[in-house]
């Protein structure tokens, strides 16, 4: 995958419905500051075709020749920073933490109730 490719993959995420729905809150928030990070680098065309990404999700192709030619053009495809942090922001998506599978739970009655994975909880029930 070259640079815009990945780019491309990265400002995506989170946008369409499907990855927002199965990704947990941590990689759409960590979606959205990549997203806001890039477009500081694009000029009124960059930003405009981030914004037609974020407002009709990834169904139509159009933003991504936009988004493209906007990214090469403002070096940011280029930016080793910036493709390390979608490189992250990727790999992170993809990790089995990464997504929510909590169905419906009844804890009527229970005591020190905790979701959620790789968290601690210490509990003095007195």
């Amino acid at each position: 995958m070259d640079g815009v490719e990945l780019l491309l993959s990265a400002l995506a995420l989170g946008v369409s419905t499907g990855v927002t729905d199965a990704t947990s809150v941590a990689v759409r928030d960590a979606a959205e500051s990549f997203r806001s990070l890039v477009r500081r680098r694009l000029t009124g065309d960059g930003q405009e075709a981030l914004r037609s990404l974020e407002a009709e999700g990834t169904e139509s192709d159009v933003w991504q020749i936009r988004l493209a030619d906007e990214l090469t053009r403002a070096g940011v495809d280029r930016d080793e920073q910036i493709l390390r942090l979608a490189r992250d922001l990727l790999a992170r998506a993809e990790a089995p933490a990464a997504r929510t599978e909590i169905g419906p739970v009844d804890a009527r009655g229970a005591q020190g109730v905790q979701f959620g994975s790789a968290s601690i909880q210490h509990i003095t029930f007195n």
